[in-house]
């Protein structure tokens, strides 16, 4: 499925992204470990002049985990937009723990974050979308690096793409230096025979999302 994502470039229940694995794990479809929930994503890599300074993330949620999230809700027109404001704020605070699922590399160095920032979700659709920022802790010098950005559920349970190449775009500053590009994993027979025959039910194989995880590499002059 290819949705069409806006970039948001600056701009009750305390659920975390947990909550869809269980989601996955109570489905009547939970006998192997095929993603049972999709995120569609869309990244922006922000910059100054000569260092990237953040992340802007558009999330959308597919049309069964986002009835899921509503679930129990207040979706009236005169509270749906508070509603979504604290859904969105809490995801986004919980996902503290988890690194906002998004793993960043200078070169093979893991970068760190500050406390991600102006969470929101709108619905689009049937289908809610969230957006968020994640700033660096430290601004990185561009010039002369390489950076890899990967973003996924450990467990495999919930499906985390880029569907097409427009989907992670970069700052004017980093397109005059930079290219990047979105990689496919490459996962041998024997792996995707063995993640297709494992159960939900035992213990969760946490290397499973990153082997099957895309990849963005970025490599600047």
């Amino acid at each position: 499925m290819q949705v069409s994502l806006p970039i948001y470039k600056k701009s009750g229940k305390h659920y975390r992204l947990k909550l869809i694995i269980l989601l996955a794990l109570l489905s009547p479809f939970s006998l192997s470990a095929h993603p049972h929930a999709w995120v569609y994503m869309n990244t922006y890599i922000d910059s100054t002049q000569s260092h990237i300074t953040s992340l802007h993330m558009t999330w959308a949620f597919d049309a069964e985990t986002t009835l899921y999230m509503l679930e129990g809700e207040d979706t009236t027109p005169e509270h749906i937009d508070r509603t979504l404001q604290n859904l969105a704020t809490s995801i986004v605070d919980n996902m503290y723990n988890e690194h906002y699922f998004t793993y960043f590399y200078n070169r093979n160095t893991p970068v760190r974050y500050k406390t991600a920032t102006d969470a929101h979700f709108i619905q689009d659709g049937d289908l809610l979308v969230l957006s968020f920022e994640v700033p660096l802790s430290k601004a990185i010098r561009f010039k002369g690096n390489d950076f890899k950005l990967v973003i996924y559920d450990q467990t495999y349970y919930v499906d985390m793409s880029w569907t097409k190449k427009a989907d992670v775009q970069i700052s004017e500053a980093l397109q005059s230096q930079c290219t990047g590009e979105i990689l496919e994993p490459s996962v041998p027979e024997e792996q995707r025979a063995y993640a297709l025959s494992f159960v939900s039910e035992t213990t969760p194989n946490n290397e499973l999302g990153e082997m099957f995880s895309q990849k963005y590499q970025l490599n600047c002059q």
